[in-house]
């Protein structure tokens, strides 16, 4: 059997989220635009992978946000990686000491 090989890139430009400011400084939020590691990234395409190829479950706390993104692939739509998504995904990483 062949492995299956899938790529899978995300856009950086697009893991963006609002930075929620004080009351005193509401009229200069801006929008925060944040470049992942390529460790991150890394550690996403593998789960999406594990998840699509082998059928794997992914962990309890990123399995949202990995089936989220299967689910954009599987229905050839461009991956859009939702803000929610990003922050547990992020914090999955950062407690498993993976970044």
């Amino acid at each position: 059997m062949v492995p299956m090989r899938l790529l899978l890139k995300l856009d950086p430009s697009v893991v963006m989220y609002l930075v929620i400011i004080d009351k005193l400084l509401a009229n200069r939020a801006d929008l925060l635009r944040v470049k992942p590691s390529e460790k991150f990234f890394d550690m996403v395409r593998e789960q999406v992978i594990a998840h699509l190829s082998e059928s794997a479950e992914p962990p309890k706390e990123i399995a949202g946000a990995i089936m989220n993104i299967s689910d954009d692939l599987m229905a050839g739509r461009e991956v859009t990686l939702r803000a929610g998504d990003y922050i547990a995904l992020m914090s999955y990483a950062k407690a498993k000491k993976m970044l």
